[in-house]
């Protein structure tokens, strides 16, 4: 954490950069009932008591079961506020799912709903549109000379036994047979 290693129960700082070796994963449990599960090789910069803030991936992946926000987000449950993470070429927003964000090189992001609803942006505004799904919607969001867009990909780095064991630690399991709002 900030390039010193971490333990098992560090508190994260305010806008943390975690780093995960090639051999390890780190899991960060903030509000009981939010978990982020970042995958070998990761790089992610995090606050949990600032997630309306958002998060920043710069390499690698992160798995993410997000059912209690509000009380970090706003003090009012009914606002519109949604945990965002950025990558070079999109931003995903959400108010709670279960989704994974890939960064496969500089130029291409995978996204996948896994449960849920994101919203999703060419990290300079190029589109904006929703993903949805109650198992798995997934898209791959590319950088190219003209421009960024999104188009369909295969369900990659996860499956549904990897997403319910998230879940599990936080004492949640996935209902694949509705979307998660």
């Amino acid at each position: 954490m900030n390039g010193a290693p971490a333990a098992v129960g560090d508190e994260v700082p305010p806008g943390a950069v975690l780093a995960t070796a090639k051999d390890s994963l780190c899991q960060i449990v903030f509000n009981a009932k939010n978990i982020v599960h970042m995958a070998a090789g990761t790089t992610l910069r995090f606050d949990p008591k600032a997630v309306s803030l958002g998060a920043t991936l710069q390499k690698g992946a992160v798995a993410m079961v997000l059912r209690k926000l509000n009380p970090f987000i706003s003090a009012n449950p009914a606002d519109e506020l949604r945990f965002t993470i950025r990558t070079s070429t999109a931003v995903a927003g959400v108010r709670g799912t279960c989704f994974l964000v890939a960064v496969e090189d500089d130029d291409n992001t995978y996204i996948c709903a896994c449960n849920g609803v994101i919203h999703l942006e060419g990290s300079s505004g190029q589109f904006a549109q929703n993903l949805a799904s109650s198992h798995h919607a997934e898209l791959r969001v590319t950088r190219s000379a003209s421009g960024i867009s999104a188009h369909a990909a295969p369900l990659l780095y996860h499956t549904d036994g990897d997403v319910e064991a998230i879940a599990a630690r936080i004492d949640e399991k996935i209902d694949w047979t509705k979307i998660d709002r």
